[in-house]
């Protein structure tokens, strides 16, 4: 590349050169073989291109997009106890047996969770000065019957949430009695002790890292629990329980 730019540059020397300029055009002549030569040098070698700097208004902005929405807690309508009622009624009519059957399961969900709602009325907006996150609570039944309703409220706080549950399922009743049986068995434990609480026997656990838990079997197949991370003491969580009537769940369970 240097050698075709050493001939370009002599062949032009050469042809403005071997024109006889007149006195007053020498010095133009001169100044437009310059201009020449610098184009031929600028044909020969590769352009140089130099990346335009972004403008500020393009550049990409860090902070979250406006469209972001923040989590909305949505719950859907139970069933309609009488609609399913009526929906069973005329399958059963029509001999469409599991059609029936799934409407009456429909219609029991529908019922279970009116209980549930009862229950959660029952319970305290407060515990230690700490409201109820209403926005969570939480009422869940399977339609099956007496086979898996669980309602629950939970209390934030900056040390842990503390939550209340009542389930009314045999599974959940009967791994609780179990778990008081064996624990009666097993004798005195430092974290393990069963006692008793309004009538019913009991199991309370501590954990240096959970906390307090209570653990009270009550009717045939319902069980109360609640989890306590802030409590001080043993005291301090049966205090908290005395805000639940148990008896008054039973009641509305249905439970003897």
């Amino acid at each position: 590349m240097k050698v075709s730019v050493k001939v370009i540059m002599t062949i032009i020397f050469g042809v403005v050169m071997s024109i006889e300029p007149c006195p007053a055009q020498k010095k133009f002549s001169f100044k437009r073989g310059k201009e020449m030569l610098k184009k031929a040098k600028a044909f020969t070698e590769p352009e140089k291109t130099v990346e335009p700097s972004k403008p500020k208004s393009e550049e990409v902005s860090k902070e979250p997009s406006s469209d972001h929405h923040s989590a909305k807690k949505r719950k859907l309508t139970p069933p309609d106890v009488e609609e399913q009622i009526r929906n069973a009624k005329s399958a059963y009519a029509d001999n469409s047996y599991t059609e029936a059957r799934f409407y009456v399961r429909q219609a029991i969900m529908g019922i279970e969770l009116k209980i549930g709602y009862q229950i959660l009325k029952k319970m305290p907006e407060t515990v230690l000065g700490h409201a109820a996150d209403k926005a969570n609570d939480e009422v869940y039944s399977t339609g099956a019957g007496f086979a898996g309703m669980s309602i629950s409220r939970s209390y934030p706080t900056d040390e842990g949430t503390i939550q209340a549950s009542v389930a009314n399922s045999s599974v959940l009743s009967s791994t609780a009695q179990f778990a008081v049986s064996s624990a009666t068995m097993a004798g005195y434990d430092q974290n393990t002790k069963v006692t008793r609480y309004k009538g019913y026997k009991t199991m309370l656990e501590v954990d240096d890292y959970a906390g307090y838990k209570m653990s009270v079997p009550f009717g045939q197949s319902s069980v109360f629990i609640l989890n306590c991370p802030i409590c001080e003491s043993e005291d301090q969580l049966l205090e908290i329980a005395d805000l639940y009537d148990i008896d008054e769940f039973k009641t509305l369970l249905g439970e003897k």
